[in-house]
């Protein structure tokens, strides 16, 4: 599993991230991390193609704000959303927000693979 698209990994949590960048790196796919999604905004240009991998809670803009406000720029990139805690409220909004895939912290190799696999043949 190779792509030369990037996966843009949003979590305010550094070992997160750091595990995320060694397990893609792993699979073929370049990664580039952000702490926030207030970061990943600040950083991001648009036309830019890829994949959101992006922790529901973070401090500030949550994952699913960070989506919401991409959809308000006219901006599409898919989404994969992370969580250790997934509340109805939460997977009700998901479901507007139509992100490809959900994940429930702590995953396996597998089940990103599974989520990124979805992504590439999108």
């Amino acid at each position: 599993m190779t792509s030369k698209l990037p996966i843009f990994v949003i979590d305010d949590e550094e070992p997160v991230r750091a595990a995320l960048g060694k397990l893609l790196r792993v699979v073929g796919i370049p990664s580039e991390m952000f702490e926030s999604a207030e970061a990943f905004l600040d950083s991001y240009t648009d036309g830019r193609d890829g994949c959101l991998l992006v922790d529901l809670r973070m401090p500030g803009m949550s994952g699913l704000d960070l989506i919401e406000e991409l959809q308000l720029r006219g901006i599409r990139l898919p989404a994969i959303v992370m969580t250790g805690h997934a509340d109805e409220a939460s997977l009700e909004r998901m479901e507007t927000l139509q992100p490809i895939g959900f994940l429930e912290k702590p995953f396996t190799l597998a089940d990103l693979k599974d989520r990124l696999s979805q992504w590439m043949q999108a």
